[in-house]
């Protein structure tokens, strides 16, 4: 595996964790993991959304972009749609793990 295939796979763990501990905290009230293991997943996520998001301005800011067509936020609820649609039996979906 390359060194950004290790990367995405670490970061795809790290945000399904926190999927989870949200889902904790949102349905229970309380983390079901030791805090530690939530703030490294936080961490990693974190330093990936900066780096991405350092990308979008400095795109933006040289004009790589013409004016969106889509609406971004009805975009992600059709994705979202198709999502919570989909099923599997794979261990490591969300939606899986029959």
């Amino acid at each position: 595996m390359t060194t950004i295939n290790e990367r995405m796979a670490s970061l795809q763990i790290a945000a399904s964790g926190a999927i989870t501990d949200y889902s904790d905290v949102a349905v229970r009230g309380y983390l079901k993991e030791h805090p530690d293991f939530v703030v490294h997943r936080l961490d990693l996520l974190a330093e990936m959304i900066e780096q991405v998001r350092t990308a979008v301005i400095r795109e933006r800011n040289a004009g790589q972009w013409g004016t969106l067509a889509a609406d971004p936020a009805e975009e992600h609820a059709a994705e979202t749609a198709d999502y919570s649609a989909h099923s599997c039996d794979c261990d490591f979906c969300l939606r899986g793990g029959a």
